[in-house]
């Protein structure tokens, strides 16, 4: 379509699918296009070709062997307000389309390889309705990039659920001098903060905020750690590691202060007693090896030290070849296939993980079932949230007094 108006309520066929075989459903140059409904699906490397207006505003739209939309072109702006973009190698694709806004909302991705690919220095506007998850890939990475672009809300883009696909990278956050957030590609080991047990702060340039596993804190930035322990727990010191293996000394408080260091940070308040749950486990545990980590009071590195020979101790006499998984989806994966990959009662279908990653929400689920591990937050598994040694270890040995595992 080289000028005009298209305007798409069903599919033609009698079973409500527009299909096109081994050519673009729909190419459009320089007109504007509206889908409201239906499914439209190709067998070509791409089903919608866009070069001028796009609105999804409902529908399905799916590429079996290529890209679902591919958006090149600056004559037209791009609204991907409602609808589902499915069954694809690649959802959306931004190759290069100038200075045309593209606005993401209420798109819903499912079993994609890449929800949104993006060439070099091409953006995406995801908007706060935006509510599902989205696994982006971008060319040449090595450039780093500015990933979504300046909105007028301060409050939801770090909360957005953004996943790199490019081994090494993480979908970072940063809040600007000016107040306005984006999300940005970053080094996966470039200066994060996995704070366990602990609320991990620091100003970086609109006042003092909390960081999560997606704000990249730069190097020599001031960062403030205070406990946050379970009640009547009674708390033990800091164990503090740097990703290159340096121990850092924090002091006795239960708020403390270190300079960022150019990696990422670990740091966790240990603590015994209270009232311990599966996910926040390091004030008890069932083995005595692991139970002895948090015997004495200790602190600064004399407590890193006796929480690392712990640990290590019990994974030789009781994990040997075992790996340590480093996130939660790590570790269910890790016990379920120990126990032989049993089925759960029922398959859970979790906000933040893919439906059509059938491996991970069977171990979730079944690990929920069966008391070892719950949601962080309802239909939430955080399957990226980082876990210690000693999790690992005292949900292995959980599993092994329940003879889940042998």
């Amino acid at each position: 379509m080289n000028s005009g108006y298209l305007t798409i309520n069903n599919g033609t066929t009698t079973d409500g699918v527009l299909e096109s075989v081994g050519i673009s459903c729909i190419q459009n140059n320089w007109g504007r296009v509206e889908i409201n409904d239906g499914t439209i699906t190709s067998d070509a490397d791409c089903t919608i070709k866009n070069c001028g207006g796009l609105r999804l505003n409902g529908g399905t739209v799916e590429a079996p062997k290529g890209t679902a939309i591919d958006i090149s072109g600056e004559s037209g702006d791009v609204q991907l307000n409602s609808g589902t973009i499915r069954n694809s190698v690649t959802g959306v694709r931004v190759a290069d389309a100038g200075d045309s806004e593209i606005d993401l909302k209420a798109v819903t991705f499912e079993n994609n390889t890449d929800d949104i690919s993006l060439g070099n220095d091409q953006q995406i506007n995801i908007k706060k309705s935006f509510a599902g998850t989205a696994k982006i890939r971008v060319d040449d990475p090595a450039r780093g990039r500015q990933i979504t672009t300046d909105n007028e809300d301060l409050s939801y883009q770090n909360k957005l659920k953004l996943f790199s696909m490019n081994s090494g990278y993480i979908i970072g956050y940063k809040r600007g001098d000016d107040g306005v957030e984006y999300r940005y590609l970053a080094d996966a080991n470039g200066n994060i903060v996995n704070a366990e047990n602990a609320k991990a702060t620091a100003d970086l340039g609109a006042g003092e905020q909390e960081l999560d596993t997606a704000t990249v804190v730069p190097e020599n930035t001031l960062v403030t750690v205070t406990a946050n322990l379970p009640e009547g727990a009674e708390f033990l010191g800091w164990s503090a590691v740097r990703a290159d293996g340096i121990a850092l000394e924090l002091g006795d408080d239960q708020t403390e202060h270190f300079e960022m260091p150019g990696c990422n940070v670990t740091v966790e308040a240990l603590y015994r007693g209270g009232n311990v749950d599966i996910d926040n486990p390091s004030g008890s545990g069932s083995s005595d090896v692991v139970a002895g980590i948090a015997a004495v009071a200790l602190t600064g590195a004399a407590v890193w030290g006796i929480y690392e020979t712990g640990t290590g101790i019990y994974r030789v006499l009781n994990m040997p070849g075992v790996p340590m998984p480093s996130n939660r989806a790590g570790l269910a994966t890790l016990i379920w296939e120990k126990a032989g990959c049993p089925e759960p009662q029922t398959v859970k279908s979790f906000s933040d993980v893919d439906d059509a990653d059938l491996h991970l929400r069977q171990a979730a689920s079944w690990m929920e079932e069966q008391g070892l591990m719950d949601d962080v937050k309802e239909n939430e598994f955080r399957p990226y949230r980082y876990v210690t040694k000693l999790q690992t270890c005292l949900v292995w040995d959980k599993a092994k007094e329940k003879s889940l595992i042998s």
